[in-house]
């Protein structure tokens, strides 16, 4: 697939929608779709393409990941043509191709689609990808369908592994920053304005641009009284006690956090090293890095900014 910035996925703006029997419902939101990966698919009545190609991929993708979790909504992108490109066409479409499905239609009259602007999408035929975090994996006029199957399905068995079979382990996390994180709790979306006015500029630079705090400077490397540590800017409850050991790498340490949906894992290649960068999966505070050097259960040692945390 072609990758994005996987910035996070907007909230949907399309006002007009009919839910899968044809009917008319409210506003369609990102977690109507569920928890796990989302794929809206842009098309227009009038475009070639979207008939073609398009919708015949979308079906190959619903048919195959029927039961997996994953959510699609189909969205008539109308930034030409709108006398062609109608409402009408919307329960007209989903019954030709038999699609229970969500199908939207942003109209586009006196200035631009509100999904191409919040998605930066070229037109039709287009698909968007958004994985469980929230973020957008893939934004193209064509997507790999067998690319999607394989990413989706990996990611539910995965999701099935972490409620399971806990502790974590390195396989779990590496998966998780390959093929997409497990759902958050809920989600903390604040603009950089209104963080830069609740942090200090050092909790700004390291919480929120993915700084590092200088190594041994926080007294919380050798506090190991009970309680929790919390995210510095959504107050999640991210690690136990419990879990803290002392690593001597100059930063507080952790072996798992309280719950596999409150971290987020993503790989860093930067400064020329292969690693994983993990982030708050509430509200994408930069935390630190997780190693596989740490003790048993895990193995795992999650090497964390303090600065990104707070005590509870």
């Amino acid at each position: 697939m072609k990758s994005s910035e996987h910035r996070q996925a907007p909230e949907l703006r399309v006002s007009h929608w009919i839910d899968g029997e044809g009917n008319p419902r409210a506003p369609l939101k990102l977690a109507d779709l569920g928890p796990g990966h989302k794929v809206i698919y842009c098309f227009q009545h009038w475009c070639p393409g979207c008939h073609a190609s398009g919708f015949p991929t979308l079906k190959r993708m619903i048919e195959a990941l029927d039961g997996k979790g994953v959510g699609f909504a189909v969205v008539q992108t109308v930034f030409e043509g709108a006398e062609e490109n109608t409402v009408e066409r919307l329960h007209e479409t989903q019954t030709r191709y038999g699609l229970e499905i969500p199908f939207g239609h942003d109209g586009g009259v006196g200035e631009q689609p509100s999904i191409m602007s919040d998605y930066r999408t070229g037109g039709t035929p287009w698909f968007i990808v958004i994985d469980p975090s929230g973020r957008i994996i893939h934004s193209d006029f064509r997507v790999d369908a067998e690319a999607v199957i394989a990413l989706a399905g990996n990611a539910e068995q995965a999701g099935r592994a972490a409620g399971s079979a806990l502790p974590l382990n390195w396989k779990q996390v590496v998966t998780w920053a390959k093929h997409g994180n497990p759902a958050p709790p809920r989600r903390d979306e604040r603009t950089e304005n209104e963080w830069r006015s609740l942090l200090t500029k050092e909790q700004y630079r390291v919480a929120r641009t993915k700084g590092t705090e200088r190594a041994f400077s926080s007294e919380m490397c050798g506090l190991f009284e009970p309680g929790r540590y919390h995210c510095l800017c959504c107050d999640t409850p991210l690690f136990d006690a419990g879990s803290k050991f002392d690593s001597r790498s100059g930063w507080p340490s952790f072996t798992d956090p309280v719950t596999p949906g409150v971290v987020a894992y993503h790989l860093d290649t930067t400064h020329g090293m292969q690693r994983v960068e993990t982030t708050c999966n509430v509200c994408d505070a930069h935390l630190g890095h997780v190693f596989p050097d740490g003790p048993q259960p895990t193995g795992l040692r999650y090497c964390i900014n303090a600065v990104s945390l707070k005590k509870a």
